[in-house]
């Protein structure tokens, strides 16, 4: 049985990919970075972004898919990838596709592990070079017994996003995390997600019920897997432990839910350095450093 590719079609392909995403996690943990908590926000914000509302048709049209049968086998976004167990060898093929799909685009970039040998000697013989720039993935092992404490300080609270009546309160903090101006549909296609949990998408209030701190994290319930967005605290709240504080109870909630494992991923170190320091602080270990990887000549 051959093995055939084309661009997604309708909300029947998105069904499939979001089954791909889940088998396909099984098996590589955190060295693909497009689970399905990702995907779905992915698509959402797509989605809603501009108006008008996009359906899931032309949201994914240009995200291409690999099949073996009626199964997929590998898939192919804007900024990432993911082969199923034992088609490792269709990287050449997809890193073929996305150039052709960048001609009329612009250049296109890769993200793989840092020692995944066999997709950077494909990158390799086709002119790319590892640039020094990366992405850092860690996760959190929820199994221990024990929960995490820490305080608010003294007036602030943590509350769901959806119990927040100012929606702008909202979209700033979000703007925060992410740079985007978000907006209502946004948040609705978000919420019709199977990975949307509010317990997950949480913001601290200051004792003026101001936007502090946002915390957004989603739950893939079949893989006990808890994917933490971003982390984000307004400049004038910095240095109290609010964005500590407003993390630890993510992973207590998201434990609560049934996750067995939290991931996150941050710019690299030498930049960003606040963030990292977070998340290390918090517990989380290194799974790896996802390079970027550009043509020779650019």
């Amino acid at each position: 049985m051959s093995i055939t590719y084309r661009t997604c079609k309708d909300i029947n392909d998105y069904e499939k990919i979001r089954t791909f995403l889940e088998k396909s996690y099984e098996f590589y943990g955190t060295r693909f970075d497009d689970n399905l908590s990702l995907f779905e926000f992915q698509t959402a914000l797509s989605r809603g972004l501009e108006e008008p509302v996009k359906s899931i048709d032309e949201a994914l049209k240009n995200v291409m898919l690999w099949f073996h049968g009626e199964n997929i086998v590998a898939l192919l976004e804007e900024d990432a990838f993911c082969l199923a167990p034992g088609y490792r060898h269709l990287f050449n093929e997809v890193v073929e596709a996305g150039e052709q799909f960048a001609e009329s685009s612009g250049t296109r970039e890769w993200e793989v592990y840092d020692n995944d040998a066999d997709f950077e000697d494909v990158l390799l013989n086709k002119g790319y070079l590892k640039s020094e720039e990366y992405w850092v993935r860690r996760e959190f092992d929820l199994t221990d017994s024990k929960s995490l404490q820490v305080t608010l300080p003294q007036g602030f609270t943590i509350k769901s996003v959806p119990e927040l009546v100012d929606a702008q309160q909202v979209y700033k903090a979000y703007k925060l995390c992410y740079g985007i101006e978000f907006n209502e549909e946004i948040f609705k296609k978000m919420y019709e997600t199977s990975t949307y949990r509010p317990q997950l998408d949480l913001v601290v209030m200051d004792p003026e019920n101001e936007a502090a701190a946002l915390c957004s994290g989603r739950y893939e319930e079949k893989n006990k897997l808890a994917t933490i967005e971003a982390v984000s605290c307004f400049h004038q709240y910095r240095k109290k432990g609010i964005s500590k504080a407003l993390l630890v109870h993510l992973l207590n909630t998201a434990k609560e839910l049934g996750a067995s494992k939290a991931t996150v991923y941050t710019a690299m170190p030498e930049k960003h350095p606040a963030p990292n320091r977070l998340y290390e602080s918090a517990g989380f270990q290194l799974v790896g450093n996802r390079f970027v990887w550009k043509k020779g000549n650019e």
